[in-house]
């Protein structure tokens, strides 16, 4: 009898210690989904110019912010601008400008918008450099039909925006150039798709961000970086802003924040840009 009853006893402890068990993994099972299904998602729509320091913060703001997801979007400013006019889900817009977030503003899409960093264009051409453009003779090279050309569109992209500026501030010294540059160049959605262009050598000439162009070289692209001179360049803005529709009006903050401080301004100079002060 004393051993039925001590079988009987440790039966009873297994199931015990099995019930247990079972109980703990479902709870566990249970309080991770529900986590998870109520976690904060933090969408954010940036220009295609920013992915690496953007998500770069991402990265430390998503340590310091446990069980928050982060959304990344990247495209033509001009494209994400449509995209949140349209009604797309967004928390923060980053723009290569402020034409856009004034125009979002206009239409209540965002109350104001703030500069975090600057960024100059460069052309560029492939390591074997096809065309021989220096920093002597870029303009000439940039007039010379021969040589094949490739920007972001002026229509959708603020790089494209700044292109056809600089072409325009070339005009008032050579009557005549600006016709004879937007004739023939290959103008792009976006400026992230002439980087694959000009690192494959698809092009002779391409011109893009500075930070850009320096993200290519770091990531191995063999490619020449030209200064274009100051007198046609433009310094361009890089904003931010946090969208009215926003449910995470907090974490923007925070990520503007983080966007700001040393540790934000020392990853986006890193990528070639220089952090507003």
């Amino acid at each position: 009898m004393k051993k039925e009853k001590k079988a009987f006893v440790k039966i009873f402890e297994k199931l015990s210690a099995f019930l247990f068990l079972f109980m703990l993994i479902s709870f566990i099972s249970f309080n991770f989904a529900f986590k998870k299904a109520n976690a904060a998602t933090l969408r954010i729509l940036a220009a295609d110019a920013l992915p690496k320091p953007i998500m770069e913060i991402g990265k430390i703001f998503k340590k310091e912010h446990p069980g928050v997801h982060i959304y990344y979007d990247f495209l033509g400013a001009g494209v994400l601008k449509g995209d949140i006019e349209e009604g797309a889900p967004a928390d923060m817009f980053l723009s290569a400008n402020g034409k856009f977030q004034r125009q979002l503003e206009k239409k209540s899409f965002l109350n104001s918008y703030k500069i975090f960093a600057y960024d100059y264009l460069a052309a560029a051409t492939p390591i074997n450099n096809p065309g021989n453009v220096t920093e002597k003779n870029l303009i000439k090279k940039l007039m010379d039909k021969n040589v094949s050309l490739t920007t972001s569109s002026p229509h959708s992209d603020p790089a494209g925006d700044y292109t056809w500026a600089m072409f325009r501030r070339i005009n008032k010294k050579y009557p005549g150039a600006f016709k004879i540059i937007t004739g023939h160049a290959d103008h792009l959605l976006d400026a992230a798709l002439v980087m694959p262009i000009l690192a494959s050598g698809n092009t002779d000439l391409g011109i893009l961000y500075t930070s850009q162009l320096l993200e290519l070289q770091k990531t191995g692209a063999k490619i020449n970086i030209i200064k274009i001179p100051a007198k046609y360049n433009t310094h361009a803005k890089f904003t931010v802003s946090i969208l009215n529709q926003s449910k995470h009006k907090a974490l923007d903050k925070d990520f503007e924040k983080l966007l700001f401080s040393s540790r934000g301004k020392k990853i986006l100079k890193y990528w070639g840009f220089t952090p507003a002060k």
